[in-house]
């Protein structure tokens, strides 16, 4: 199979799990739906930086997810669910593509196709292809960015092309999250020590390259300067890029999601590292595992983490379990034949928990649910991945493990993908909530106390004025056209305890994942409505 047939046969099946699920899930996280007002913000007001989510200044992340939220959305003139993850499908789509074309590369021949089709159906990959966030097109920019490294490094006549797509992926990545898009570099950096010594770094130097970064990252970077640099220094740089991550890390925590994020290939990490590092002389090896280690030991020493922050860590991984299924399937027999054991228990457990949630109780997680006859196709391939990790790691049969874990995968995630929509609509209903809100709201002012809810912003179609202090709040709900307030049971207990007088009524109240959100006014008449609360912060 050629390269083009390689490469369209992995993006044609990335594509057909990624995009028919857009637009079927409502916006509901705030650290998602705040890009989501960004880019109608720049539509509406045809502005590309000096953009305000609320009543802050948005500068925490760089403008280029956003801005191409608003370019998916400019002909409807409107950003709706799908035109927002669109972006984010597309990346995943080239991130599978991109991880295909390194295989392909450094593996040989095959390999690329089973690299690429190993990342697409990776449980975390695939989750975070449906997410509002940028951390996708980080990881797009990221493979495409080692490819152009692997191309780079191999070619005997030192091209320019290469190492100038090399830096500008790494910009695009940068222009996606920020410093986090500087990866590539650590990790090739690391790999060319191990590989020539310290001297070995200089073969990671190009002048044409760093122009291209320089010029691509000085488009955002100038911009947000001139915007205020003392504040962008203190407020991002320092505040929101540094001071949040410094702490004790969590490392129990990290390892749970790495391991639930790298699924179904977290049943053969432990082979394939094994066999990794026992061949960890061959440049190659050495550089996927590099690939993996770095990016997460980047991540080991932060506090303030999360899953999402994990997704670098999927292309090497695939690209690891692709070339460990060619090259060294049949070693480590004992331990493979025990791990076959353990995948098969897994999914039998797996399988009847999906069938019967209600023996979890009080484990069960939100969005397992009775399913009924729906469940059949789960179950099914549920089946199908036990039997195919467990007789193919038992047999070493490399075709059977990989591409029938890769089918299975593929009727889990797409099947379920479509279950889980419906369940995660029922929990996160923010368009009745806001349809509530307005009832009493009429059109007027609407604020928050006790937590953003971004997602009111964008189903109200107007900003909503948040409160973060008694103050702030008693000072707003004073107001002579009594606005609605949409805050939490925690925080609503909290003001009726801070004042026996406070003269406000709970108009309604509904469950919004896994919380209740209690919708307040000022009752007519009253001269004020907290007139007694004082000064403090309530915990949201």
């Amino acid at each position: 199979m050629t390269r083009t047939r390689a490469a369209l046969l992995v993006a044609a099946v990335a594509g057909l799990l990624t995009l028919p699920p857009l637009g079927q899930r409502v916006l509901a996280p705030s650290d998602e739906v705040r890009f989501v007002i960004y880019a109608q913000e720049a539509l509406q007001r045809h502005a590309a930086f000096d953009i305000h989510v609320r009543a802050k200044r948005f500068r925490e992340k760089p403008p280029l997810y956003a801005w191409l939220i608003a370019l998916t959305s400019w002909p409807g003139g409107r950003v709706t669910g799908l035109t927002a993850r669109l972006p984010v499908a597309v990346a995943a789509i080239g991130a599978v593509v991109f991880t295909g074309l390194i295989g392909e590369t450094l593996l040989g021949p095959g390999l690329g196709v089973r690299s690429g089709l190993a990342l697409a159906v990776t449980y975390g990959f695939f989750a975070h292809s449906q997410l509002i966030l940028p951390d996708m097109l980080v990881v797009a920019f990221m493979c495409v960015a080692m490819h152009a490294f692997s191309v780079w490094q191999q070619t005997e006549r030192r091209s320019v092309i290469a190492p100038i797509a090399f830096y500008a992926a790494a910009a695009a990545a940068v222009y996606a999250k920020g410093p986090v898009g500087l990866l590539p570099f650590l990790i090739c950096g690391v790999w060319l020590w191990t590989e020539h010594g310290p001297a070995g770094l200089g073969r990671l130097w190009s002048p044409h390259g760093a122009l291209a970064f320089a010029l691509i990252t000085l488009t955002w970077v100038t911009p947000f300067l001139t915007m205020g640099g003392a504040t962008f220094a203190d407020d991002v740089i320092w505040r929101d890029w540094i001071l949040r991550y410094a702490g004790r890390p969590q490392l129990a925590n990290l390892l749970g999601d790495a391991a639930v994020m790298c699924l179904p290939w977290t049943f053969l990490a432990p082979l394939v590292f094994a066999a990794a590092i026992r061949n960890r002389h061959a440049s190659v090896v050495r550089l996927l595992l590099v690939w993996f280690l770095v990016s997460f030991f980047v991540i080991a020493p932060l506090t303030n983490q999360r899953t999402r922050y994990l997704l670098p860590l999927t292309p090497p991984l695939a690209l690891l379990a692709a070339w460990w299924s060619a090259r060294e399937v049949e070693t480590f027999r004992t331990a493979r034949r025990v791990l076959a054991v353990v995948s098969l228990v897994a999914g039998c457990a797996m399988v009847v928990t999906l069938g019967w949630p209600q023996i979890l109780g009080a484990w069960r997680p939100p969005y397992v649910v009775v399913s009924g006859w729906s469940s059949l196709p789960l179950v099914a391939a549920l089946l199908l991945l036990a039997g195919a990790l467990s007789w193919g790691l038992y047999t070493a049969a490399p075709r059977l493990l990989m591409y029938g874990v890769i089918v299975a995968m593929t009727v889990l995630l797409g099947y379920g993908i479509r279950l889980h929509n419906r369940r995660y609509n029922e929990m996160w209903d923010l368009p009745a909530l806001a349809a509530a809100v307005e009832r009493h709201a009429h059109g007027g002012a609407v604020g928050v106390f006790g937590g953003r809810w971004f997602a009111l912003d964008y189903y109200l179609g107007r900003r909503v004025f948040s409160t973060h202090t008694l103050a702030q709040f008693s000072e707003y709900v004073s107001r002579p056209d009594r606005p609605v307030v949409v805050t939490n049971e925690r925080t609503w207990n909290g003001l009726l305890r801070a004042s026996a007088d406070l003269d406000l009524d709970a108009l309604e109240e509904q469950s919004i994942g896994g919380q209740n959100l209690v919708v307040v006014r000022a009752r007519a008449g009253s001269p004020t409505a907290a007139r007694c609360c004082r000064t403090g912060r309530v915990a949201p």
